[in-house]
This record gives structure tokens, C-alpha cells and sequence, in this order.
């Protein structure tokens, strides 16, 4: 059941652990250790049958903290461009906390939650990407290689693999009712323009080590 009790203890969690890595992580770098924290807690419950309750209320948590830390930022910048920026990450977090709060109420609730296990797992790589990233940023093959990675996984889980989930699962979809039936069609949407997003990026990234492969050839005389 549904505990709204629960939520203020984990928001302050949350930010209690925020505050305690960010003193050693710059503030981007910091933020995402955060949400592979998240990501791996939920995981882990999942796959362990692990007080599943409780995790959701965690995770609905995190995204209600996130919200909180996303608006805070638009309301000190103040710029479009940080609302543009900003928009899609509003969207999604909105979506999660949809999904995971009706998992309390709806005879589903499994199926809901293996589909949000999913979506968690494939950020997984997008984290560890983005932290090398910023750790090494003049390693430009350790960025490609795991750019690359970051492909194959995210695609994976969140093209192929929830696409099978909704496919073998066809018949309880479409007796969701319809504004949970759109969110999740929102997701997989999501998914997709980041997956070709992804898809961009390495392409550039084959192109820049065509490039330097050029570069350090020796020249024939």
C-alpha cells in the first residue's frame, strides 16, 4: 500500500546523499552517482524480491527530489533555455512517479514494475558513460568504446526489450486504461529519440577516429 508518510524521510535521504558526495564530486559528476545509486537500489531489490514496496517508495522519492532539485535550478537561471533543457527530464520523472504510484492499486502491478526494472536497467550504462566522460575527458577512445557500449545496452533494453515485454504482454496493455497505456507509450518513445540520439553520436564519434586512424598514418613518399 501507498505510504505518503514514507516521502518526506526519503526526499531527505536523498538529499542527504546528494550533499554528502557532491563534497567531493563536482555538481554534474555528483548528480549522476546519485542516480546510478537509485537505479542500482531498485535493481536490486527487484532482482532479489526484496521488500519491493519499500523500493518503489524509494524510487518515487528520488524522482520527487529530483523534481525539486530541476525546478530549483529553472527558478535560478531563469532562461528558456533552461526550461527547454530541463523539460524532457520533467516529463519522464512525472511518468515514473505515475507508474510507480499505481502499482499499489492495480492487479498488475508486477508486470508494471519488471517493465520500470527495464527502463532502470538500461540507464545503467548511460551513468557509467557520462561519469567516464567527465573523468577522462582527453581519453577520446575510452569515450568512444564506451559511448559505443552505451548503444548497444540502452537500445537493447529499452527498444528491444520492452517492445518484447509490451508485445507478449499485448493483451493486459490494452486493458490499461488509457492515460497509463500513453505514458507508457511516451516512454518507449523517449527511448527510441534517445536511442538515434545515441546512434548520432556514434556515427560522429566514427567519423573523429577515421579521422586521427588518417592522421598518424605515415605518409607514402
Amino acid at each position: 500500500m501507498f505510504n505518503i508518510i514514507y516521502l518526506i524521510p526519503l526526499i531527505c535521504f536523498w538529499n542527504s546523499i546528494s550533499k554528502e558526495i557532491l563534497k567531493y564530486k563536482h555538481e554534474s559528476t555528483g548528480n549522476n552517482i546519485v542516480h546510478l545509486i537509485h537505479s542500482l537500489i531498485f535493481i536490486l531489490h527487484h532482482e532479489y524480491d526484496y521488500n519491493i514496496d519499500y523500493a518503489t517508495h524509494v524510487s518515487i522519492g528520488f524522482y520527487m527530489y529530483d523534481l525539486m532539485c530541476i525546478f530549483s535550478s529553472i527558478y535560478k537561471y531563469k532562461s528558456k533555455n533552461e526550461v527547454m533543457k530541463r523539460f524532457p527530464y520533467i516529463i519522464h520523472h512525472s511518468i515514473a512517479i505515475y507508474l510507480l504510484k499505481i502499482t499499489f492499486t492495480n492487479e498488475n502491478k508486477q508486470l508494471i514494475l519488471y517493465g520500470y526494472n527495464i527502463l532502470e536497467m538500461s540507464n545503467i550504462m548511460l551513468y557509467v558513460s557520462y561519469h567516464i566522460h567527465k573523468e577522462y575527458t582527453d581519453h577520446l577512445q575510452i569515450n568512444i568504446v564506451s559511448e559505443f557500449i552505451q548503444l548497444l545496452w540502452y537500445s537493447y533494453f529499452r527498444i528491444f526489450h520492452f517492445f518484447s515485454l509490451l508485445y507478449k504482454n499485448k493483451i493486459i496493455f490494452f486493458q490499461l486504461n488509457f492515460t497509463t497505456r500513453t505514458v507508457v507509450v511516451m516512454l518507449y518513445i523517449m527511448g527510441v529519440m534517445w536511442s538515434y540520439k545515441l546512434t548520432t553520436k556514434n556515427i560522429s564519434n566514427y567519423n573523429k577516429l577515421k579521422q586521427l586512424y588518417r592522421h598518424h598514418q605515415p605518409h607514402q613518399s
